[in-house]
């Protein structure tokens, strides 16, 4: 019986120093990465993070609606980050959308493509924003509702090997009539 109870005891005596490690030894090793990832619309409409969706306040006469999202990313860890890559998206890829231009506004320097911008350094307490210029079809988007799919734009922010930092997703909702 004394045996018994010294092995239990030294079973859990195990398990929690075990997990135990396992708790704090990430906190050890891993840099403290704080990115905060902002989206506003900037002309149009509103960008709502909360309930994930993009409501314009109107079209022009052709159905058209011309939005500016301004993404912001704020390092406020304790080191610099690296290799921060902005991707955007577009669900369902038919012709509800067109990508008009990508610009940075502020912060340290970027390289823009397309569909994505490679922020190569992050410096500790710096800011960096960049604005893109979406023109959308309310036609289309609206057939896209009749046929149950969501138009939707995706912003995802990753960094330091793919370490996935925000995923800023905003259903398009028709403007009211």
């Amino acid at each position: 019986m004394n045996s018994t109870f010294r092995i239990a005891i030294f079973a859990t005596a195990f398990v929690v120093i075990l997990s135990s490690f396992a708790f704090i030894y990430p906190s050890i090793t891993r840099p403290d990465v704080s990115l905060i990832v902002s989206v506003d619309a900037e002309l149009n409409g509103i960008a709502d993070e909360y309930n994930k969706e993009y409501r314009p306040i109107q079209s022009d006469e052709q159905g058209m609606m011309e939005e500016v999202f301004a993404l912001r990313i704020a390092n406020l860890g304790k080191v610099d980050v690296n290799d921060v890559v902005i991707n955007l998206n577009f669900e369902p890829d038919n012709n509800w959308y067109s990508l008009v231009s990508v610009k940075q506004t502020f912060g340290p320097s970027t390289i823009i493509s397309d569909d994505q911008v490679i922020v190569s350094k992050l410096p500790i307490d710096e800011t960096v924003t960049i604005k893109y210029t979406i023109s959308m079809n309310a036609s289309a988007i609206g057939s896209n509702n009749l046929l149950q799919r969501k138009s939707q734009i995706n912003f995802i922010v990753t960094a330091e090997e793919n370490l996935r930092i925000s995923d800023n997703l905003f259903n398009v909702r028709l403007p009211p009539s």
